[in-house]
């Protein structure tokens, strides 16, 4: 009949439409706000130029080698007078077969845990960082030369660090894929793994400061660039989103820290410029303090950065995704069961 087609057109079309209308009036089910991808984007721009800018600053200038040769000489005999029950921390990171395990083993349990919570696409978004991260950094290593302005200094080009690039990707990996209650802990583990590493690979001079500092800003970037495209399943479910108070407090925490630490190290190292020309004794204890505070809030600021973006992109506040999605509907067998027990009750009381 023509009323019954459509009756039943009608039907149909509005059975079409239930999931366009839902998308359009929460359209943060499917994608993060606009406002939050812009500032991934922002982001991840100014931590590349404070790459570019270590980079330009520690291996084209005359000053910036000078630098990095003082650390380089003294930061072991330094390091292993005034703190030799912490020698074994360099000595283990830098055992070539555990560094590798351990960046393997981080790496891999971020790619099993997103893997268990069942987010495929996530796990292309973590393999898209990783390689693009890890062939970026190779490239730039190999590719670009290092002057040699400095006759006693090794003209080898090791910036950006492998081992520290390796290493942040790794810890990036496991919190991007970690569920949302453990994030703040695992950021705060991250910043000190990533640490550990970059000041123990000065120390056993595997490489120089400003290399491990080019690499942490340099991998930062890169990540904040990849959840930018954060899309549906790369997201958290909808009814599981909430504000979680620690990762904010601690990444709000660390990204205050790690802002004041650069511009401390960066000042230290303005006031020891006199005396690096000319190789003083005194500035190699100051120059060491530096290098390890500028490592260390370079890590720290990229781990923080990237939690709180994470966290913003992969569950966008919003009226339907709080609620979640509807119950399921009883099954046959659980409703005849309650109906038999509901019936032997009223036989009772009768």
């Amino acid at each position: 009949m023509p009323g019954g087609e459509k009756r039943m057109g009608g039907a149909a079309d509005g059975g079409h439409r239930a999931p366009q209308e839902r998308g359009a009036l929460d359209p943060l089910l499917s994608r993060p706000r606009s406002s939050s991808t812009a500032l991934c984007a922002v982001l991840g721009t100014l931590m590349l130029a404070c790459s570019l800018a270590v980079y330009f600053l520690s291996v084209r200038t005359l000053f910036g080698q000078e630098f990095d040769q003082v650390v380089w000489n003294g930061f072991y005999t330094l390091f292993s007078e005034r703190a030799p029950y912490l020698m074994f921390l360099p000595n283990l990171f830098t055992t070539e077969g555990f560094i590798i395990s351990l960046i393997c083993a981080v790496g891999l349990a971020g790619f099993v845990w997103a893997a268990a919570r069942k987010k495929f696409a996530l796990l292309l978004q973590m393999a898209a960082f990783a390689i693009t991260a890890g062939v970026a950094s190779t490239l730039w290593k190999h590719l670009a030369r290092r002057p040699d302005l400095l006759s006693r200094a090794p003209a080898l080009n090791t910036s950006p660090s492998g081992h520290s690039t390796a290493m942040l990707i790794a810890c990036l990996l496991l919190l991007m894929g970690a569920g949302p209650s453990a994030r703040a802990w695992i950021a705060a583990g991250d910043w000190v793994l990533a640490s550990i590493l970059g000041i123990s690979l000065v120390i056993e001079r595997w490489h120089r400061p400003s290399d491990v500092v080019t690499a942490f800003f340099f991998v930062s970037a890169v990540g904040l660039y990849s959840l930018a495209f954060t899309r549906k399943s790369c997201m958290d479910e909808p009814g599981k989103r909430r504000s979680r108070p620690w990762l904010q407090v601690l990444c709000t925490l660390m990204t205050v820290l790690s802002v004041f630490g650069l511009a401390y190290g960066f000042y230290l190292v303005f006031q020891l410029s006199p005396g690096v020309g000319f190789d003083a004794v005194w500035i190699q204890g100051p120059a060491c303090l530096a290098s390890s505070i500028l490592i260390s809030s370079s890590a720290m600021l990229g781990v923080a950065l990237f939690g709180m973006m994470h966290q913003l992109t992969s569950s966008p506040l919003s009226p339907v995704g709080l609620i979640g999605p509807p119950p399921r509907p009883r099954s046959q067998r659980r409703r005849r069961r309650e109906e038999e027990e509901k019936r032997k009750q009223r036989m009772k009381i009768g």
